[in-house]
């Protein structure tokens, strides 16, 4: 995989929910209905998401978000390529974002997906999960 620089943000305040998101590193974020907590985005709509979780934070850790530059992802699909948009899954898995008419990105593409569960792509990061 190449290597890429990217920028991570901690945003202060934010920590992850009661049960914790040790296995989330790489995996897309979002606010929880709960102030100040982050869950994994259980949805394909991109309500209130922050950005890719850079690290692995028990219960009540703070969480580290990639929210600009590029960013590992962990993706489903073996179908993402260079380019194409990333949107994300229900498992907060990113996913080929052109298969919805409804999905958003959360960027593009710098490296194939060539697993189809588990691989980790090099995403650009657009802010502002942009569909096109």
């Amino acid at each position: 995989m190449a290597a890429y620089t990217h920028v991570t943000l901690t945003l202060p305040g934010l920590r992850a929910n009661s049960t914790g998101l040790a296995t989330a590193q790489f995996k897309i974020g979002k606010l929880a209905s709960t102030a100040g907590q982050v869950v994994l985005n259980a949805t394909s709509v991109f309500a209130g998401v922050l950005g890719i979780i850079m690290n692995a934070p028990g219960a009540g850790e703070e969480v580290e978000f990639a929210v600009s530059g590029v960013a590992k992802v962990l993706v489903s699909t073996s179908t993402i390529k260079i380019g194409d948009g990333v949107g994300s899954n229900t498992a907060s898995l990113g996913t080929d974002g052109g298969t919805t008419d409804n999905g958003s990105i959360i960027g593009k593409a710098l490296t194939d997906a060539t697993a189809a569960t588990g691989d980790i792509v090099s995403v650009l990061l657009t802010p502002g999960g942009a569909r096109y």
